[in-house]
């Protein structure tokens, strides 16, 4: 049987006579107002159905909606102004003078790649154990397998008699200063004399220099007395008649034995103070030749870097702290000639 309908009193709208007899459940509303439902009791004599709700209506005004809700048209309300574009200046690049950045270096967007200069004259240079210097190349008794193990090489002494050019077995035939014998070239220019050349083509090249050397000592004296131990980067310049000038501070001090410092010996020289021909060697010298005191091969080097003068300036680590162990007993006699520790002057 069909239902009847009546009209609602309030919205116009046709709600079943049967639905309005009918008993549902109440609405239920969350903290938003929004109609929620939850299940019904198994016992439940209630079911789901339509619910009749009364409507609202919101009416506005056609102006203040119109001016509300964004409209679709055709037409820009706010029509641009007309105008004229005018070049007042010009300024003109060159593209070749325009540049891109590739790695380090800067390359034209026009016109063929430049090349950075190849760096023929930077150098690293090390002590092996084939070096004329080495102290386990004589295989005397007297040294240790360990010493000779650590690539042990003979210092310069600062005094000179039998004594010690036996104890060198002939290699020391002086007293003072003597170049370590670099034999080892990891990459770089030849030494000549184990010692770095200045040459025309380095001063052409606009390069400076910054040399580097770190000389590494065992300072192990059998009674214990002090030693003395330096190293100094020196040069010797072509046409120099008087005593090879030096003119840069040496390195070192008098050390409690047992001892073992590094000494690193830095000099910069810009490309303007080059003058062809100098050499520049690293020179030691230690106050005695006891079998303890001796270089450490593996622990010397000597670099030499060339930059060109754009490149920020080399800042190498500290020096370090050498290691010691106090001790009270007075120095030998052989230290009474060690090396002086004031500057010298270039001359």
């Amino acid at each position: 049987m069909a239902a009847t309908t009546t009209p609602s009193q309030n919205t116009g709208i046709n709600i079943t006579v049967q639905n309005e007899s009918e008993n549902y459940r109440n609405i239920r509303r969350n903290s938003s107002k929004q109609i929620v439902s939850y299940t019904l009791p198994e016992d439940s004599d209630k079911e789901y159905g339509y619910k009749r709700i009364p409507g609202t209506t919101t009416e506005f005004d056609s102006q203040v909606y119109n001016r509300t809700i964004p409209q679709l048209s055709n037409e820009l309300i706010t029509p641009l102004p007309e105008f004229t574009n005018e070049v007042i200046e010009q300024n003109f690049v060159l593209e070749s003078k325009m540049y891109y950045v590739v790695g380090t270096t800067l390359q034209p967007i026009r016109g063929e790649e430049i090349v950075e200069p190849e760096d023929k004259f930077s150098g690293r240079y090390e002590l092996s154990p084939n070096a004329n210097s080495a102290r386990d190349k004589t295989d005397r008794e007297e040294i240790s397998p360990g010493s000779a193990f650590h690539n042990s090489h003979f210092s310069g002494v600062s005094y000179h008699n039998d004594g010690v050019r036996n104890a060198t077995d002939g290699f020391l035939t002086s007293g003072g200063r003597k170049p370590l014998q670099w034999d080892t070239k990891a990459y770089g220019p030849p030494l000549q004399n184990f010692g770095y050349r200045i040459t025309k083509e380095l001063i052409e090249s606009g390069r400076n220099l910054n040399i580097r050397a770190v000389v590494s000592f065992s300072l192990v004296h059998s009674q214990g007395n002090n030693v003395g131990a330096y190293a100094r980067i020196q040069r010797q310049r072509a046409g120099d008649f008087s005593a090879p000038t030096y003119g840069f501070s040496s390195k070192g001090q008098d050390y409690v034995t047992p001892a073992y410092p590094m000494l690193q010996c830095v000099l910069d020289i810009p490309n303007e103070d080059l003058v062809e021909g100098d050499l520049f060697q690293i020179a030691s010298v230690v106050s005695s030749v006891n079998d303890g005191v001796f270089l450490y091969g593996h622990k010397c080097i000597f670099e030499v870097t060339a930059q060109l003068p754009e490149e920020p300036p080399i800042v190498w680590p500290p020096d370090l702290e050498p290691t010691a162990e106090p001790n009270s007993n007075p120095a030998s006699s052989d230290a009474d000639e060690a090396e002086p520790t004031q500057e010298i002057s270039n001359g």
